[in-house]
């Protein structure tokens, strides 16, 4: 692990729209406008305003303890961040790194190398829980349990005891815990309580919650996005992803917008959607995820060219 950050990266001071390209300027990083794009929502977000920016390369990224720092994966590195500052604290270089998943509500998190998955304290990013195997695997928002997919079904873990703290059998192709900390499974392309039958249709990938409502989003192998209720046998909505092969998914804290990502790909793009049609409300092209904070409206955004934390015009001073 090395400890210190990289310098500061120069963005120009103009207001970022909802529909924007990343670029290079004279006055630095500059997020030029772009036509709305067809599938728009009627409410496209609001201009956003640059506070702080790092040079620090991002393809996955989630916002945690509350809004005060960031966990995220680069090209072999994972970083922790203090936000709204956006200073690398500590980074950590484990072979094959390639994905993070961070808990909301906590410094903690879960990275992904050559060895497997291993959940880490931040900032220093040291292991709490190594081992875990290929997964899937989910971290509840205060940091305190894991969830681990093995053989037959799912292993539930308090951090820092020893022994399992449940097991379920039945299928899991992907796993999340909800806001009120109950373990979801997705098994093919049903969503449920642990023991849920594989359903129909598209399988599920990746599972994510929203960190303050009761709502899910998943996203399909096919590239399209499905929202859920705890509970329900059946989505709220089925839409096609805005940007092709999506490879990451993220939700607001209110469970309000859908976000994608291109981790992987030469011609990268983010959107927030609508959860409940799809349609865009923001997209930036050139940024390879845009991960919601808890504060409504406060963004980071982060590409192959660094990251930025971006905050509404009116809260700016």
């Amino acid at each position: 692990m090395r400890r210190g950050g990289p310098p500061m990266l120069p963005v120009d001071p103009a207001a970022v729209p909802p529909f924007s390209r990343v670029e290079r300027g004279a006055r630095g990083l500059r997020f030029a406008p772009l036509v709305a794009p067809g599938d728009a929502s009627a409410e496209p977000g609001a201009p956003l305003r640059v506070q702080a920016a790092a040079p620090a390369g991002m393809r996955q990224a989630d916002v945690v303890a509350d809004g005060a720092m960031v966990l995220a994966a680069g090209v072999g590195a994972a970083y922790s961040l203090s936000a709204p500052r956006m200073h690398v604290v500590h980074d950590r270089r484990p072979p094959g790194l390639d994905r993070v998943i961070g808990a909301p509500g906590a410094n903690a998190g879960l990275i992904h190398g050559a060895d497997g998955w291993r959940a880490v304290v931040l900032p220093s990013l040291g292991d709490i829980a190594a081992d875990l195997g290929e997964g899937p695997v989910a971290i509840r928002a205060d940091g305190r349990r894991i969830a681990v997919a093995l053989d037959g079904g799912v292993e539930e873990h308090d951090i820092g005891t020893e022994g399992a703290a449940a097991w379920h059998e039945g299928p899991a192709d992907a796993l999340c815990f909800t806001a009120a900390g109950d373990l979801m499974v997705a098994a093919g392309g049903a969503v449920g309580a642990p023991g849920t039958a594989a359903g129909g249709g598209s399988p599920i990938v990746e599972l994510v919650a929203a960190a303050a409502a009761p709502r899910l989003a998943a996203r399909h192998a096919d590239g399209s996005v499905s929202v859920w209720e705890p509970g329900s046998a059946e989505p709220l909505a089925r839409w096609a992803a805005p940007i092709a092969d999506p490879g990451s998914i993220a939700i607001s804290a209110d469970g309000a917008l859908v976000s994608l990502g291109s981790p992987t790909g030469e011609d990268p793009a983010a959107c927030l959607a609508d959860a409940h049609d799809g349609a865009q409300v923001r997209r930036i092209e050139g940024a390879r995820l845009i991960a919601p904070a808890p504060e409504p409206g406060t963004l980071l955004v982060a590409g192959d060219w660094g990251c930025a934390w971006m905050k509404p015009l009116e809260e700016d001073s």
